[in-house]
């Protein structure tokens, strides 16, 4: 009887183990970027008031490029997005406590207003606001002159890569700019067309 009970156990034991190791693969395997939400930086912290024309595209596809228009005024972070004949796609106001957004119908449900302005934030704010807001919270930040890499619990989310820059320093606005979401195999370019301060 014991070699009996033996013999049951070891499939079990075998077949347990089998599912621990799956389980613990799935979240590895389920891990979606896109549903992962970095917080928002307060939109006072960015240096100056100023409003900021971009042309941005998937790299894998610049004909579908479009017209993001953003202000920084008093406080409160406003974003337009246009098609390229000025169709207005999105406006999001963000004031630092609460976010509100018009989007058209023609707009990509996966296309989320919050990651938009994260994104920005993300790649124009000063260092020391992003990783004030990001500490404590999974996620963090690894900052060289030309590139800003997001983390979260040490796995890369976004890469920000400076194509031409006002100056090599880490903390300096990038006029032409890539975004590259690696578990999407993504990429994304920044042009400026225009800078207000």
């Amino acid at each position: 009887m014991p070699n009996l009970m033996q013999r049951m156990l070891k499939p079990l034991a075998l077949l347990s183990l089998t599912c621990l190791v799956l389980l613990s693969g799935c979240s590895l395997l389920t891990f979606r970027p896109d549903r992962l939400q970095p917080p928002l930086l307060p939109p006072a912290d960015f240096p100056f008031n100023g409003q900021f024309t971009q042309v941005v595209s998937a790299d894998a596809e610049p004909a579908k490029a479009m017209l993001a228009s953003w202000s920084v005024q008093q406080g409160v972070l406003v974003l337009v997005g246009l098609t390229a004949t000025g169709q207005e796609l999105l406006r999001v106001r963000y004031d630092g406590q609460q976010l509100e957004e018009k989007r058209s119908p023609l707009l990509p449900q996966q296309l989320q207003a919050h990651t938009m302005l994260a994104q920005i934030q993300l790649a124009y704010w000063p260092l020391a606001s992003i990783r004030t807001t990001l500490a404590g919270t999974g996620w963090s930040l690894q900052a060289l002159p030309g590139v800003r890499r997001l983390y979260y619990d040490a796995h890369l989310v976004y890469e920000f890569k400076a194509v031409t820059a006002q100056s090599e320093a880490a903390d300096s606005f990038w006029t032409q700019l890539l975004i590259e979401i690696p578990d999407l195999q993504q990429r994304i370019r920044i042009d400026t067309l225009e800078m207000d301060k």
